[in-house]
């Protein structure tokens, strides 16, 4: 039985596609929903790019990050690329990073969710997303996978691959 599902979101096209999974199946089965998003400190600014697809969110993020001072479309790689120990630096990454759940859950609301939780978490993403689900007690985790190619993922390895090693439920990779 599967009561308890951890939804892993990080801004992508295929954690939107895991958003609507996991929304689908959390209702269906009427289980809690728990989202997960990690931060991003100490990636590289392209990484922070390709997290934050849309900008909107990075508008918002600068809004409230610098209130008065006017958003230049097309800016959010210079917003992102600073020193990731900046305090605004760090404070748009944790905005992001609550924006990403955020829409996660009001989407997942939509669909009819019932019981959702989220968390922002700082760390390493697999390591964290593992450790999330198993202090949550979830039956399953839904992730999107990124993509990286045969290549990349083969030297680096993906989050999801690590997640679906380590976790102690079943994991549902989305493509």
């Amino acid at each position: 039985m599967i009561d308890k599902i951890l939804l892993a979101v990080d801004g992508s096209e295929n954690a939107k596609r895991a958003i609507d999974i996991a929304a689908e199946l959390a209702s269906k089965l009427n289980a809690d929903l728990f989202i997960v998003h990690v931060l991003m400190h100490g990636r590289p600014p392209e990484e922070f790019v390709h997290m934050a697809e849309v900008e909107h969110l990075v508008k918002e993020a600068h809004s409230i990050v610098s209130p008065g001072q006017v958003y230049a479309p097309g800016s959010y790689p210079e917003l992102l690329g600073g020193d990731p120990t900046d305090a605004r630096t760090a404070r748009i990454i944790s905005v992001l990073g609550e924006q990403i759940t955020a829409s996660a859950k009001a989407r997942c609301a939509k669909q009819g969710v019932k019981n959702i939780k989220t968390s922002v978490r700082t760390g390493d993403y697999a390591e964290e997303i593992v450790i999330a689900a198993r202090e949550s007690k979830v039956d399953m985790i839904v992730i999107g996978s990124r993509g990286l190619g045969v290549l990349k993922s083969t030297v680096l390895g993906s989050v999801s691959q690590k997640v679906l090693h380590h976790a102690h439920c079943s994991v549902l990779t989305v493509r």
